[in-house]
């Protein structure tokens, strides 16, 4: 008759014995190490998120300090209403700047990395 119960070798608690590495001696890693050099370069998604956020916070301030000859007027019955009058206006100037201002972050990026492996 043959036993249903695991054997203790089939137990997944237990660890099979794995043979340990040897350590190498420091001559040894000496022999085999190269030399490496850390480059520190710029993230461009943060420069370029940074420079659309400049560029957003700019328009919108752009638009609230510039006094426009003509007043936009809304009666608010649009589709969406903070698009009509000085809402678009606001809106327009505040996402071409972002999109100026990202292009921007993008371009200081290039320059920092570019820095960064001057002189290699």
């Amino acid at each position: 008759m043959s036993s249903t119960t695991p054997s203790p070798q089939d137990s997944p608690d237990q660890q099979p014995d794995v043979p340990e590495r040897p350590v190498p001696s420091e001559a040894e890693l000496l022999a085999t190490a190269q030399p490496a050099t850390v480059r520190r370069a710029p993230k461009y998604s943060v420069f370029i998120a940074a420079g659309a956020i400049v560029g957003i916070v700019l328009g919108l301030v752009l638009v609230a300090v510039v006094d426009p000859q003509v007043r936009w007027v809304s009666d608010g019955s649009g589709f969406l209403p903070f698009l009509e009058g000085e809402g678009a206006v606001r809106t327009v100037v505040a996402l071409g700047l972002g999109v100026v201002g990202g292009f921007v972050g993008g371009a200081l990026a290039v320059l920092a990395d570019r820095r960064s492996t001057r002189g290699r």
